[in-house]
């Protein structure tokens, strides 16, 4: 679904197969490429071993590695373009990013299957207090450059203001509040809110870098 959804948003989707068939390695649009094709067709493996009971358990170890990869390879993508300041700190920005699938794969997974979360609100719980830390390590702490000062000023106070702090309030101190007292009967707000938080938290992280002047 990731693959198809990045295909379908290029201007020319058929520049895709291009990306595979004559690759620059050294790009993390090629690398990422190759990783959801990958990630794609072990899923699409999986599904077949599933119906038909072949045995492939090891697909397991190996969607769990492409998986992982598949969610942090953005924040290396970013990194390349270096003259984003705010985008430079690629671990950083991984650990977030791998931070943001664990979560959102929990909420997917508990509504689908509601006797998992005695398993996944305290995971969900933890993740969400990990992303609180990571913002406020970001948005907070003191920054090298000019640029990713006027960043950080524009996120806290700038247009997309308004939609960095609701995500940083509904979809995390209310979520991670809920689940700490009503984890059986507020869940399913509480997993919209957190999808939601992702979401605007993450678009502003795109959208506000990319507003500083190159010159």
């Amino acid at each position: 679904m990731t693959g198809l959804l990045l295909v379908l948003d290029l201007d020319r989707p058929d520049r895709f197969l291009y990306v595979l068939l004559r690759p620059q390695w050294k790009s993390w649009l090629v690398r990422g490429a190759y990783i959801i094709t990958t990630f794609g067709g072990l899923v699409t493996l999986k599904l077949i071993d599933n119906i038909f009971d072949v045995g492939m358990n090891f697909l397991w170890y190996l969607g769990a590695i492409f998986a992982v990869m598949g969610a942090i390879y953005t924040a290396f993508l970013f990194a390349q373009a270096k003259a984003r300041d705010l985008w430079q700190s690629k671990w950083a920005s991984a650990i977030h990013m791998l931070n943001h699938a664990i979560i959102a794969g929990l909420v997917v997974m508990t509504v689908l299957d509601f006797s998992l979360l005695i398993q996944t609100v305290d995971i969900l719980i933890g993740g969400i207090i990990i992303n609180l830390f990571l913002i406020t390590k970001e948005i907070f702490f003191p920054h090298d450059t000019s640029d990713t000062k006027q960043t950080i000023t524009l996120i806290k106070k700038g247009y997309y203001a308004k939609y960095f702090w609701t995500g940083v309030l509904a979809g995390n101190f209310i979520p991670l509040i809920m689940l700490l007292y009503y984890p059986d009967i507020m869940f399913l707000i509480s997993g919209l809110l957190i999808m939601s938080g992702i979401f605007l938290t993450e678009l502003v992280r795109i959208r506000v870098p990319q507003m500083i002047p190159l010159s």
